[in-house]
C-alpha cells in the first residue's frame, strides 16, 4: 500500500481540527479541495477514514489508526524544519506557544518579549485557551510549548515549574469582610461567589480548599474571563478568589480589595512541552530564557 503524503497532510489537519472548514482555512484552499484530497487518500488505502457525528467530522477506527502514524510523521517533518532553522542560527523560524487564560493574560508576555529581543528573526505566536486546549495542541505538535496552571499527568509531557502565585479573596470596596487583614476559607461561607467555569484549575483548587473544610462551593455566577469576574465583583454581585497577578492593577487603583486567604493553595504555573520536542533548536532557545521558579507579587492587604 502506497500512501500519498500530500493527502495525508490534509487528512492530518482535518483529524486534528475535526473540521473540513478549519483545515481548508489553514491550508488556504477551498473545502471541496480538502474533500477531494480525503477521498483520494481513502481510495489509496481502501478504507473509509471519517464519519459524521452531528456537526463534527470524526475519524473512523481506520482513521484513528492512520492519524496516530500521521502525527508522528509530521512531527518528524516539523523537527527537520526546526533543525534546519537551528543550523541557520535561529535567524528565521517560528515559535508557537500556548497559554491558559490566566497565564496568557498575566505571565507569558515578558517571557515572549525577551525571546523576541534575543531572536528577532523568529516569528512568535501565542494561542490562548483553557488548559485542555493547550495540552492537546502540544501533544499533536501544533505548539512547541505551553504555560498552564498545574502539572499534566501525561508521561509524554515535560513540565518545568515557572511561577507560583497566591490566591486572594477579592472584594468590592466597602465589603464587611474587607475590615479584616486576612481571611480564612470559612469566612466565605454563605458569601455569593463569582467563580471561573468548572474545569478550570483555579476553580478546582477553590473547590478542594472548601471541601477540605467540609464546605460546599455554590457559585452565584460562573464566568470564563477574569476581566468579567472582576467587573462582577466591582458591581457588588459577589466575591471572588483569584490569582494576585490577575487583580494587581485593580488593587492598586482601589477598584477592588484583596485579602490574603489562609488555607488556600498556591496557583502554580508550569511550562509544558512534548518530550519529543527536546531536540528542537527553537524550543531549546526558549527554555534557556526560563527564570527560576518564583513566587508572585506580595499580597496586598
Amino acid at each position: 500500500m502506497e500512501i500519498p503524503l500530500g493527502p495525508l497532510r490534509v487528512f492530518h489537519l482535518v483529524a486534528a481540527s475535526q473540521s473540513v472548514n478549519r483545515a481548508a482555512q489553514r491550508l488556504g484552499v477551498t473545502q471541496p479541495a480538502v474533500t477531494q484530497q480525503i477521498r483520494r487518500l481513502e481510495r489509496a488505502v481502501g478504507l473509509r477514514l471519517f464519519r459524521r457525528d452531528g456537526r463534527r467530522i470524526v475519524p473512523t477506527e481506520a482513521g484513528q489508526t492512520l492519524e496516530a502514524f500521521a502525527r508522528r510523521i509530521f512531527q518528524l517533518v516539523d523537527a527537520a524544519g526546526d533543525a534546519l532553522e537551528g543550523v541557520a542560527g535561529l535567524q528565521t523560524g517560528h515559535l508557537a506557544v500556548g497559554a491558559s487564560r490566566t497565564a496568557g493574560a498575566y505571565y507569558v508576555a515578558d517571557l515572549l518579549d525577551r525571546f523576541k529581543h534575543r531572536h528577532p528573526g523568529v516569528r512568535v505566536t501565542l494561542s490562548v485557551g483553557n488548559s485542555q486546549f493547550v495540552l492537546a495542541r502540544i501533544l499533536d505538535f501544533t505548539l512547541h510549548a505551553g504555560v498552564i496552571a498545574g502539572r499534566p499527568e501525561d508521561p509524554r509531557l515535560v513540565a518545568r515549574p515557572l511561577i507560583r502565585d497566591r490566591l486572594l479573596a477579592v472584594l468590592p470596596p466597602g465589603h464587611p469582610l474587607a475590615r479584616k487583614s486576612a481571611l480564612a476559607v470559612g469566612d466565605l461561607r454563605g458569601q455569593p461567589l463569582v467563580l471561573r467555569e468548572p474545569g478550570s484549575t483555579t476553580r478546582r483548587l477553590i473547590e478542594q480548599a472548601f471541601q477540605a473544610r467540609g464546605l460546599a462551593v455554590a457559585a452565584t455566577m460562573e464566568l470564563e474571563d477574569n476581566e468579567a469576574i472582576k467587573s462582577a465583583v466591582a458591581d457588588g454581585i459577589g466575591v471572588a478568589i483569584m490569582a494576585h497577578a490577575a487583580v494587581a492593577q485593580d488593587l492598586a487603583s482601589g477598584r477592588l480589595i484583596g485579602r490574603r486567604l489562609r488555607g488556600a493553595p498556591s496557583l502554580e504555573f508550569a511550562l509544558v512541552y512534548h518530550r519529543d520536542r527536546v531536540l528542537s533548536p527553537v524550543l531549546a532557545a526558549f527554555l534557556v530564557l526560563l527564570p527560576r521558579p518564583r513566587r508572585g507579587a506580595s499580597m496586598v492587604s
